[in-house]
């Protein structure tokens, strides 16, 4: 399917797309910290929770999706995914505005292309699109030709970032108007561009964040309601809210550092500072408002969980047929292979196969044989068959297929099933690295961990906090416990 006609098919879907919804009102604020990410303590300053106004602007806030379209489902309970956000969307009918921070793909891949554009067919031509998106810096990784063609004509927006280029989709702002109030967003990049756009022929600059914001308010009246959507460390966005003038009357924060937000908003410089949280899990409603010369916040955090009794998790059913569309896509267009053999192995030798380290290492395959990661393919092949789980192109999915099998996306790694049969699975290489020097030397030629992490920190490439919830490297180490092999 050629992209032209996945782009007209897309539409006609979103086009017949209706939205519904459910929600609660937004509590006040509550001192609440963030659990997740222990760096992160609680914030000092908090506002005094206290009931919005009937008239207090309602926002959605999210961000830093990183490619997220659905939650993986490689474990129950998960959260997130565009399917869910857009059915709580229309079921509530009544945010005034829609944010989504930026960062929506983590990488320029082929596949990264391809979630763009579904992405941004979701997002913005829906019955209820999206009102700004913030750029990020993963999103200036794309090509300026694909990432325009997706987002030219939306609601984008960078406020301290220019560019030569004339399919360039940012504005400095977007605007909106709210019943009685005018509220303008502008988003500001505290990073320095991606090496790739620093050179002297890059069509995208960089200006002062802070004399970008002034310029986007200079002439407007103070009724005007300001909010900075800002790209950076936690450090650099409660650096750069003191210097913000106009002040701000809310900053969000799109921040990797913060897994879900917190259920209140921190007071830095007396303005409010939420945090977007990452993969689209955890949303925040919010409401804002002036209190005189005050301006306040009260947020509640939205989980965004599964329906216990639809199967497939439940979510807005026009939304789940725009992603399956995309993944039947990514099938047909053979993604898979098109990423395959991108970079150089770690340590710059070639993948061999588990069955060669078999031959010297018998009690470590044994170890491995008895392990499910000795099946962790078959089990795609399963799921793909069973649509009560999947029922979809899993084995020619990359984001599925990297954590089951050995040196995805590097060369002499894992192409597709037909091509690298002895790569299939998690072997010994997945951990240890490509093993050709290491047999070629007769074993002189040592192995240990790849990038010398500790075990459970490889474990945790796959095992993380969403994919794994409950995984313990403690009990599971037990179950694939091996060692050298005596001389």
């Amino acid at each position: 399917m050629t992209q032209m006609n996945l782009a007209s098919s897309m539409l006609l879907v979103t086009g017949l797309a209706t939205i519904f919804t459910t929600f609660a009102q937004c509590g006040p604020a509550k001192a609440t910290t963030n659990a997740q990410d222990p760096q992160h303590t609680k914030n000092v300053g908090e506002q005094d929770p206290v009931q919005p106004p009937p008239d207090a602007i309602r926002i959605l806030i999210s961000g830093l999706m990183l490619g997220r379209l659905e939650p993986c489902g490689c474990a129950s309970g998960q959260l997130g995914g565009l399917a869910r956000r857009m059915q709580h969307i229309g079921e509530q009918r009544n945010y005034d505005l829609l944010l989504e921070g930026g960062n929506i793909v983590s990488g320029s891949s082929e596949l990264d292309k391809q979630k763009l554009f579904t992405a941004a067919q979701i997002l913005f031509t829906m019955e209820r699109s999206y009102d700004a998106v913030g750029v990020g810096l993963h999103d200036l990784e794309l090509p300026l030709a694909d990432w325009s063609d997706f987002l030219l004509g939306g609601p984008a927006v960078a406020s301290n970032l220019t560019s030569t280029a004339e399919a360039w989709p940012a504005k400095p702002f977007q605007e909106k108007i709210i019943r009685d109030k005018t509220v303008r967003i502008a988003s500001l990049l505290m990073s320095e561009l991606p090496e790739a756009l620093r050179s002297e022929k890059s069509h995208v600059m960089r200006t002062d964040p802070v004399i970008a914001w002034t310029g986007v308010f200079e002439g407007q009246a103070d009724t005007m309601m300001r909010i900075a959507m800002v790209h950076g460390t936690d450090v650099q966005i409660r650096g750069i809210i003191p210097k913000l003038t106009p002040r701000p009357d809310l900053v969000i924060g799109v921040d990797p550092g913060y897994i879900e937000p917190d259920g209140a908003a921190a007071l830095v410089a007396g303005v409010p500072l939420v945090f977007t949280g990452i993969r689209g899990r955890v949303v925040l409603d919010a409401r804002l408002w002036r209190d005189g010369d005050t301006s306040r916040v009260a947020c509640e955090t939205v989980p965004l969980a599964g329906s216990q009794t639809i199967p497939g998790g439940g979510g807005d059913p026009n939304v789940k047929e725009v992603i399956m569309m995309h993944r039947m896509n990514v099938a047909e267009s053979n993604v898979l292979a098109l990423m395959a053999e991108q970079k150089p192995t770690p340590n710059g030798d070639s993948y061999v196969g588990t069955t060669q380290c078999t031959i010297c290492h018998p009690t470590a395959a044994k170890a491995w044989g008895a392990s499910k990661h000795a099946h962790a393919w078959q089990t795609l092949v399963d799921a793909e068959a069973d649509p009560k789980r999947y029922g979809w192109p899993v084995t020619k999915y990359p984001d599925c297929v990297g954590c089951h099998v050995i040196g995805y996306g590097e060369q002499s790694g894992f192409k597709t099933y037909e091509d690298t049969p002895s790569l299939a699975n998690v072997g010994c290489e997945r951990c240890h690295g490509p093993g050709s020097g290491h047999m070629i030397s007769g074993g002189k030629k040592k192995m240990g961990i790849i990038g010398g992490v500790l075990k459970s920190e490889m474990c945790a490439q796959c095992h993380d906090f969403e994919q794994s919830p409950d995984f313990l490297y403690t009990d599971r180490w037990k179950l694939i416990e091996h060692g050298l092999e005596p001389k």
